[in-house]
């Protein structure tokens, strides 16, 4: 990996790190937080994107970026609510499971995400326990939190399969217009559908609605699609794996969801995997 791509990738997961404590700090209903960020982020891009004619896709390339695009809107509806439903480090912890299938396909790779797979584990493990720190729990509404949690994650997989395949033959303006474009239709049908209420309850709640746009979507999202042309598609799914020990701790920072002490060993763990993994690369590049 390039020091170049290292860095787009670094830039990424820290901007796609605040996308969990915005989400919580909306004041409205979690999937209309999910609506939201991505029409705004299409409307933000919109300009841009017709100045530079990015809307024309080639036929032959259009049902692989609209099915990215459900599966992105998925991702998002999915995930989003389970913020509400868990508590951020499991859910994010849970939603960047998405490497498994990629790293199966890669030997090399593998004894690297056995690696972080116990850091994810720490990270996470305050789910499994109460506000005290005491016995295990089974709430049956964590658990569906968990469980939409996990079903995010398999829809992030597959949108960046399909996006590392479609990156190689189309400009990133084109591809971001078709799939966050296709994104937003598919929450805007699931808010009419589901008939969530879709308006934040107070002015103040489109703040990190644009936060989430512009951060998290807008910078975070599309330096991810820009490293699929740059690098392996494994390696921008292992990377990812740095945002539930950042997001943890903007959440504690800015929402007062503090993790427990043993989220810290967990950290170093999954820092010190990921940094197996791509600073040897950079360094022979």
């Amino acid at each position: 990996m390039s020091w170049r791509a290292l860095f787009g990738l670094g830039a990424a997961v820290l901007a796609v790190s605040f996308g969990a404590p915005l989400a919580r700090m909306t004041d409205a209903a979690p999937l209309a937080v999910a609506m939201w960020r991505m029409c705004l982020s299409v409307a933000f891009l919109l300009p841009l994107v017709t100045l530079r004619g990015g809307w024309s896709v080639p036929p032959r390339h259009r049902p692989a970026a609209i099915l990215a695009g459900i599966l992105l809107g998925l991702h998002f509806g999915l995930w989003i609510p389970s913020l509400w439903l868990t508590s951020v480090s499991a859910s994010v912890v849970l939603v960047t499971t998405s490497p498994c299938g990629c790293c199966c396909c890669r030997r090399g790779s593998w004894g690297r995400r056995s690696a972080v797979e116990p850091g994810e584990f720490r990270v996470g493990a305050d789910r499994c326990r109460d506000h005290r720190g005491g016995d295990l729990t089974l709430s049956p509404k964590a658990l569906l939190g968990d469980g939409m949690a996990l079903a995010a994650a398999g829809c992030m997989a597959g949108y960046l399969v399909v996006g590392k395949k479609l990156r190689s033959e189309l400009s990133l303006a084109s591809y971001l217009a078709v799939v966050y474009g296709g994104a937003a239709v598919v929450l805007i049908g699931a808010v009419a559908v589901l008939r969530v209420a879709p308006w934040p309850a107070s002015r103040g709640a489109w703040l990190p609605l644009i936060g989430l746009a512009v951060g998290p979507t807008l910078t975070g999202h599309s330096l991810l699609n820009w490293a699929l042309a740059h690098t392996q598609a494994y390696r921008v799914n292992l990377t990812v794996l740095l945002e539930p020990v950042l997001a943890s701790f903007w959440t504690w920072l800015f929402v007062g969801e503090a993790p427990p002490l043993h989220v810290v060993p967990g950290a170093a763990l999954v820092i010190s995997a990921l940094a197996l993994e791509c600073l040897p690369a950079a360094k022979r590049s």
